[in-house]
Order: C-alpha cells, then structure tokens, then sequence
C-alpha cells in the first residue's frame, strides 16, 4: 500500500484558519472542482448514490426472471420453488437497498474548523454517529492507497476489482494502540477517484485542510 500526504509530523504552529488554508489550496496545482467551500465548512462528495434504474431493475429481475421460470418449465416441484423464492428474495432485497441508497442522495464529507462531518444529501439517516463528529485530534491518517475487493461469482469464483481511494483512518477506542499504528484504526470514509494522480492530489488536498501538512510542490 502506496501512501500520500499522512499526518504524522504535523507542525503544532499556527496553521491558519480553514477559510485561509481553503484559498491556498484554492491558488495551487491542488485545487478541484470536486471540493468546494460554503457556510465556513469545505464539503465535497465522498461517494455518489446509486443510481434509481439499477434498483428497479434488481427488482424487475427479482419478479420476472421466477416469473417466466414458472410459466416456461412449470409446475415446479417444492425445492425449485423455494429457490425461485430465494432469488425473488435476493433480487428484491437489493433492489430495495439500492432504492434507499439512492433516495438518501450522495454521501457528502464536510470538514469544518475543527472537525469532520459525514452525511447524506438527502437524508439525516445511514451515517453511524460516530462519523457524524469526528474531532481533527482523533483522525490519524489520510493516505492514497489501492482498495482490492473480492466478489463471489454464482459459479463460486472471484473476481478482483482494484481502485484508488483515498481514506481517512479514525482512532479506534477499543484499541488504543490505533493512535500510532493503522491496522487497528477504523476508515471513516474511503472517497473513490478514477486515478491514482487524482486519489493522491485528494490525500494532499485532505492532508492540507486537515493537519496544516504543507502541500508537494507538485502535482502529478
């Protein structure tokens, strides 16, 4: 795991207010259309909402696909029903879940003078408190990493996706050691970028706003 502009040796001087730090970075190869500042918090979207058509879809499929089953190689006997049951279930579920997600709108990370804030654009709900206030003493690192994923094809195999993110790790009060080591931190939040230039000039940006970390003289 690559990182990118941590927090660890962060000047304890004046680092200025974040309106200050905001036009800095506003006036440097680091500047993005991706965070903006309004209402003295600089806020951009850690993660899109889904979107509505895929959750009618998951649906549509849940109902039609047990549907014409059914109607092309029925009647069924009890074990196939109750399988057609569970993918009508499984589709369904996901659907729903993909509705909500959607109807909560973006999920949005505000940083504000002296804290982080995440929350849903539409919705005061999904977002555990705990990430609804976390003061800047307790986040430990912000890096530009790599996120490799492992999902179940219905045939048993895996499939690899690999992205880049950015994460902001959080002290973890059921292990205190989190403060200095960063596998027992917990990541408040990862916020996808389509490259690694783009997730490490976020981490910089972060680093910034967050701990005063002087930006790299230049962005790659």
């Amino acid at each position: 795991m690559s990182e990118e502009g941590i927090g660890d040796d962060v000047s304890k001087g004046d680092i200025g207010t974040l309106r200050e730090r905001f036009d800095t970075l506003e006036r440097s190869t680091y500047a993005s259309t991706r965070m903006t500042m309004s209402n003295g918090s600089a806020g951009m979207v850690a993660e899109r909402a889904p979107p509505l058509f895929g959750g009618i879809i998951a649906i549509a499929m849940g109902i039609v696909v047990p549907f014409i089953v059914q109607t092309q190689f029925g009647p069924l006997v009890t074990t196939d029903l109750i399988l057609l049951g569970l993918v009508l279930l499984v589709f369904t579920s996901v659907g729903l879940l993909l509705l909500r997600q959607h109807l909560r709108g973006d999920k949005w990370l505000f940083i504000h003078e002296n804290h982080l804030e995440l929350r849903h654009e539409k919705s005061e709900k999904g977002i555990p408190k705990k990430n609804q206030h976390i003061p800047f003493s307790n986040v430990v690192k912000i890096l530009s990493h790599e996120r490799v994923t492992e999902d179940s094809d219905s045939d048993g195999s895996f499939t690899t996706t690999e992205s880049d993110v950015t994460s902001i790790l959080v002290y973890n009060p059921d292990y205190p050691e989190s403060r200095t080591d960063q596998e027992f931190c917990l990541c408040m939040t990862d916020i996808h970028s389509t490259t690694k230039a783009e997730s490490d000039a976020i981490a910089a940006a972060l680093n910034f706003l967050v701990f005063g970390t002087p930006l790299p003289l230049n962005a790659e």
